[in-house]
């Protein structure tokens, strides 16, 4: 405790602030804040540290259930002036953010080939349902939880190991690291948003486009029981080229039968590698029952049938995904 002889005169009020100033030194590691940016940092800090460890008590944690799956964002940028922010950027960025998660977690769903037209079912819907929570200052920030356990019961093995819920999100932030990659942002982006599909690639572009369009920039963070905790930034350059390669991309989809030789796959990726004479390895996308039978096929010729869809990025350069519709051996 300091002596009363070291106290300013109370009246005297610079004297009482460089005093006050000099005397507020806080255990190591939590300096004081010094500006707006590091005031941002510390309280993102704290959100974080309140998603991985919780700050309730027993009772409130009991009430609640087990933890929710999350996603703290930080907008910042022209649109937010002192912690403040458009309402309508933030309505904006907030109903193309439902639609893009809604529209790419039905995408990922069996990977079935009719994502691109009729409505998206309510159960998935209802799955991939945000709501908001915590508000918290950043530059504008706030947290959006998944929706309570039994809205979810009607997808089977939701709430055990990775859900619908967390594909969409990883395959989110998968874009938006993509989208600040660097002189191929345009490929990458178009490499990962092409097996989801016209609708949501379509969805994806108003997403980022609310970014470009405000000028601003927005950190994601999705904390998940399954998936840990991670982190993704996009800029407004890098939301501006997200936006134009996905809608200057044109979809085609053809079939088309491969006969080839299984050479391998992934159970977890839910892919299929076919070496094809004069094409080489084609990785297909198959769902779950198709990949926990690579043993059976592996090393054997098969007919693959498949759907090919092809995009072109604004670079010129051609993708193809590959998504498997029948799989049989080759007779003899």
């Amino acid at each position: 405790m300091n002596a009363p002889q070291d106290l300013p005169d109370p009246s005297d009020r610079q004297a009482l602030l460089a005093w006050l100033e000099a005397n507020r030194a806080k255990a190591p590691g939590h300096a004081p804040v010094r500006s707006l940016s590091e005031f941002s940092a510390a309280q993102s800090r704290r959100m974080r540290n309140a998603l991985v460890h919780g700050q309730q008590s027993d009772v409130d944690r009991e009430r609640q259930g087990p933890p929710r799956r999350s996603l703290s964002l930080a907008l910042d940028g022209p649109p937010v002036r002192d912690h403040r922010i458009e309402a309508s950027v933030l309505g904006g960025w907030l109903t193309a953010l439902q639609t893009a998660v809604t529209s790419v977690a039905h995408a990922l769903d069996d990977q079935r080939p009719t994502h691109d037209s009729g409505p998206v079912p309510r159960e998935i819907q209802r799955a991939t349902k945000l709501f908001s929570s915590a508000v918290f200052p950043s530059s504008y920030g706030m947290v959006l939880e998944e929706a309570p356990p039994e809205a979810q019961q009607e997808l089977p093995d939701v709430a055990a190991g990775e859900s619908l819920l967390d594909r969409a999100m990883s395959t989110l932030l998968d874009l938006t690291d993509r989208a600040e990659s660097g002189d191929a942002a345009e490929d990458a982006v178009l490499a990962a948003a092409l097996p989801l599909g016209r609708r949501a690639a379509g969805h994806l572009a108003q997403l980022t486009g609310v970014v470009a369009d405000a000028d601003a920039g927005v950190r994601l963070t999705w904390q998940s029981p399954h998936a840990g905790l991670r982190s993704s930034s996009l800029s407004s350059s890098g939301a501006q080229r997200c936006r134009e390669t996905l809608r200057i991309a044109e979809f085609a989809h053809r079939s088309d039968i491969l006969t080839g030789t299984v050479v391998g796959g992934s159970k977890v990726r839910g892919t299929v590698e076919i070496e094809v004479p004069r094409r080489g390895v084609v990785t297909v996308r198959a769902d779950r029952e198709v990949t926990a039978l690579l043993s059976a096929y592996a090393n054997r010729t098969v007919l693959a049938e498949v759907m090919i869809t092809t995009a072109r990025s604004p670079l010129g350069r051609e993708h193809h995904s590959y998504l498997l519709i029948d799989l049989d051996l080759a007779e003899g």
